[in-house]
């Protein structure tokens, strides 16, 4: 998986840092759904493995369709 790097000023010191933003896939082919952590009115959120980098993630996944969901008129 592809790495950006990016300098950062720290302010006060005046030092350069290096720092690595790592690039997460957005296919849902990447990753694997394990349990549901939380979720709210329109959404709910899993921790999940993102394979490619082989870390554990959160994932929130928007339902749309929900009854008591505002965001969308009916």
């Amino acid at each position: 998986m592809e790495k950006k790097k990016s300098k950062k000023n720290q302010k006060g010191g005046g030092v350069d840092e290096q720092v690595e933003k790592k690039i997460y896939p957005t296919g849902a082919e990447h990753y694997e759904l394990y349990e549901e952590v939380g979720h709210g009115v329109s959404a709910s959120v899993h921790r999940a493995l993102c394979k490619p980098l082989n870390e554990i993630v959160a994932i929130k996944i928007l339902d749309f369709e929900r009854e008591n969901c505002d965001l969308i008129s009916h």
